[in-house]
């Protein structure tokens, strides 16, 4: 007879052949994230990740951006384990303590090889470049605005540029506006990733638009057309 079954349950004592139940045996993680994957990561030998880091001393930078110093291998692996992470060397100049980060190597390598596929979009074909004043007269806005639309129809990229001089900062808001409005006008034409950046990078507003519709703006743009028409049709039947 197995006797297994009148035994008191405790953590890690198993009920089947081999010992040990996984249940049992996990560490406890306070942090909430997933178990440490280092230990279980095929790393490939030439990346510098978690066991494959060659140097016993590390500068290591934590998960929060804080800088640890420097501390020993073992020590930051023991400290990415503790927090379901992983430990990896994002400076190593050779004849210097290498720099670690702990971080989700996946979400690491997702957000790096994201921002070169911009940076290689922004980078790739011609770019023709549009500069406006915030206060631009209705008549060279909308030259403007036939130019890029005869780029864009060329498979051209745009690089829009309001840049504003001295007390002009204080009209940020409006350099803002017409930006909005520029991406507006030129929905059906060409589209810009992120919109309107939330920060000047200086004194400027710089956008890149590439060809092909906005497709976000131009189905709110049919949406507020369809709304206005109800309502015009709703004040010609109730007048």
């Amino acid at each position: 007879m197995n006797n297994n079954f009148n035994r008191p349950y405790t953590p890690g004592s198993g009920g089947g052949q081999g010992g040990g139940s996984s249940y049992g045996s996990r560490p406890f993680n306070p942090s909430g994230r997933p178990p440490f994957r280092g230990g279980g990561r095929r790393n490939k030998p030439n990346i510098p990740l978690n066991e494959n880091i060659r140097a016993q001393t590390l500068k290591v930078i934590d998960e929060e951006g804080n800088n640890l110093g420097e501390i020993s291998k073992e020590e930051a692996l023991k400290r990415a384990q503790e927090v379901g992470l992983d430990l990896y060397v994002i400076v190593d100049k050779g004849d210097e303590v290498p720099l670690a980060k702990i971080l989700d190597y996946g979400k690491y390598k997702y957000e790096l090889s994201k921002k070169e596929k911009h940076q290689k979009k922004n980078s790739a074909g011609e770019f023709k470049e549009i500069k406006m004043h915030y206060n631009i007269g209705i008549g060279d806005y909308n030259t403007r605005v036939n130019q890029s639309k005869g780029f864009l129809a060329k498979a051209k990229n745009i690089k829009l540029n309001i840049t504003l001089r001295g007390r002009e900062m204080q009209h940020s808001e409006l350099a803002r506006k017409l930006a909005e409005r520029f991406l507006e006008d030129l929905m059906n034409e060409g589209h810009c990733d992120g919109g309107v950046p939330s920060r000047m990078q200086g004194r400027s507003i710089i956008l890149f638009v590439h060809p092909g519709p906005d497709k976000i703006r131009v189905k709110k743009a049919k949406e507020k057309k369809e709304l206005e028409d109800a309502a015009n049709d709703a004040e010609l039947q109730n007048p």
